[in-house]
């Protein structure tokens, strides 16, 4: 076999067949701008929605030899043999590329498993050999790729645009684009990042900060006197439902999202498959696009005239270098707003039963971030003053690694060892953890724990509510994030009301809510077709879902159809199970 990428934007491809497997193909096409005719005398519901948008055509029929040269592609997926080898023979007279699905002797060409990350795609395939090898390679990539290969490869465009403009020779080219790929690429951890202007600058040995880029991703001219506009938005905590009203609203209007991977899990999974995303978070150690970047990134795109959205965790002016980011905009007179968001050293704590303030204990709140007890140049803390203040609750951003050390800072200055403290790990998701303890036992307590960033940590009198005040964990459903199909959304809000984190993932599955998905651990989904199935089938294996996920099928149909895909773990319900049942049987 001959690999190759096709570009079917636009070109007339035909789809024979109206089930689940139709359904994958019909979204991978449509999703790259091809124009499908479906023929089928029955379809499933997201066809049938589909054809309703305008964005494929259906004639309910049954074939009768249609497979000619008037189409770039063709793929044959009923469920009948005969049928399918019709289709396929048709094709093959008429000198047209076929597809049949699940059956390798009828197939002129195959499709590989892809991971996408933005721009980028890998191809896997076996020739029809091994498919269940292509499917896990597949899951492993996925889950070892992480989001910013696409914002790298973007990145990587644009410097080859750079290395071009200077004329120089072959061989000159091919060191630089080699100087480019070590600089950016972990080989072993399989990890990228995106260079700064000034590492640019520096490789290509000639100032390029002014020269105006020839064209953006879709091949239009950049205009720099088109300025857009930017918004600065807190995404709060991490539990979707605390992003504000105000957010969401300017999100669904954006033309552009540049996203940190704390906020990711706040990203409204009905965003226009349209909008641009990108990834630009931080992980402990490891900044893949450097904030000069993120700052360059905001103004070029609101330079190209469009609606830019700065996802930010938290609220963007707590620690989240929000305010940097607006006085480069401000300095470049790029026009912008603020839009706060549910700090996250407040929400976390209430998510975990901890009041920061209490009448008679706590009339003071502290925030800071705890990286100021390990500086070398000087901390802009007084630990004295914060250790001799009884009535105060002092809350720490990022301060898994730096707690021993502010511990240390608080009870050398004479705070009481065994005032009340606390971690909360992922505050206000699925993946909340935390673990109470005195000041003086909390760094011994986390590291047997194995708490991870991103954590916070509260010491102070009202951390000693937390047991009272624990609400969250005695939901039935507290720890559950389940992935449901838009035509399962009536389930969300009971679901929501006991505990569970929900994903409503939408038909076809757009870029957003992979991004989504793959934010947190999913812990199950809840289907009741076969045709919702096939098409969770097709996104099963990307980052976030895990070995222990359980499919809550309502519904024998679901659960078989499951069991044929080969889902590990698959509960099957009844067809008459209410809400409150199904709560009840995912709760155990």
């Amino acid at each position: 076999m001959y690999p190759v990428s096709l570009e079917v934007k636009n070109r007339h491809v035909l789809v024979v067949g109206g089930g689940g497997v139709a359904l994958r193909k019909v979204q991978g096409l449509v999703e790259e701008g091809a124009r499908v005719t479906l023929v089928a005398p029955e379809v499933v519901e997201p066809l049938a929605e589909m054809a309703d948008r305008g964005e494929i055509v259906i004639e309910r029929r049954f074939y009768s030899g249609e497979a000619d040269h008037s189409w770039s592609l063709i793929f044959a997926a009923t469920d009948d043999r005969e049928t399918n080898a019709r289709v396929f023979h048709d094709a093959e007279e008429a000198g047209v590329w076929c597809n049949v699905a699940d059956d390798p002797e009828l197939c002129s060409f195959h499709l590989p498993a892809r991971v996408r990350r933005g721009p980028l795609q890998i191809a896997i395939g076996s020739a029809g050999e091994a498919p269940f090898v292509v499917r896990r390679l597949r899951q492993l990539l996925e889950r070892r790729l992480g989001p910013e290969w696409g914002e790298w490869l973007s990145s990587a465009a644009r410097y080859r645009d750079a290395v071009r403009d200077l004329g120089a020779p072959r061989d000159r080219q091919e060191t630089l684009f080699d100087r480019f790929f070590q600089e950016t690429v972990d080989p072993d951890g399989l990890t990228a990042r995106v260079p700064t202007a000034t590492e640019e600058r520096e490789w290509l040995e000639t100032p390029v900060e002014h020269r105006t880029p020839k064209r953006e991703r879709n091949g239009k001219t950049m205009k720099e006197d088109r300025i857009g506009f930017v918004s600065l938005i807190g995404a709060g905590p991490g539990c979707p439902g605390l992003l504000t009203i105000r957010g969401r609203q300017r999100l669904l209007d954006a033309d552009v999202v540049v996203f940190d991977r704390l906020a990711a899990p706040a990203l409204p999974t009905d965003l226009n498959a349209e909008v641009e995303l990108h990834p630009v978070g931080k992980v402990a150690g490891n900044h893949p696009v450097p904030q000069e970047e993120i700052n360059d990134l905001l103004v070029r795109l609101a330079r190209n005239g469009q609606r830019v959205v700065r996802l930010k965790g938290g609220d963007p002016y707590v620690f989240g270098r929000g305010g940097e980011e607006a006085e480069v905009l401000a300095a470049e007179n790029v026009p912008f707003e603020v839009v706060p968001g549910v700090t996250s050293g407040v929400a976390a704590m209430a998510w975990a039963g901890v009041p920061v303030t209490h009448r008679r204990e706590a009339v003071r709140l502290t925030l800071l971030t705890a990286h100021e007890a390990i500086k070398t140049d000087g901390p802009q803390v007084r630990w004295d003053l914060l250790a001799q203040d009884p009535h105060a609750t002092l809350v720490g951003y990022m301060g898994v690694s730096a707690l021993p050390q502010v511990t240390a800072n608080l009870l050398e200055h004479g705070m009481d060892p065994e005032t009340p403290a606390m971690m909360v790990e992922q505050g206000t998701t699925s993946a909340q953890r935390r673990v109470l303890s005195t000041l003086s036992e909390l760094p011994s307590a986390i590291e047997a724990a194995g708490l991870e960033p991103p954590a916070l940590f509260a010491i102070g009198p009202t951390v000693s509510h937390a047991e009272t005040l624990d609400w969250v964990s005695k939901l039935p459903l507290a720890g559950q994030r389940l992935l449901i199909p838009v035509s399962r959304s009536g389930f969300a809000a009971r679901l929501e009301a006991a505990g569970a984190e929900v994903v409503v993932l939408p038909m076809p599955a757009t870029p957003v809510a992979r991004v989504v998905m793959g934010a947190l651990p999913l812990t199950g989904c809840v289907v009741g077709t076969s045709a919702e199935v096939d098409w969770l089938d097709a996104e099963r294996g990307g980052p976030g879902w895990g070995d222990d996920f359980v499919a809550w099928c309502v519904g024998a149909e679901a659960a078989a159809r499951a069991r044929e895909c080969g889902w590990m773990s698959v509960r099957e319900l009844l067809v008459e199970t209410d809400e409150d049942e199904l709560v009840a049987s995912i709760a155990g």
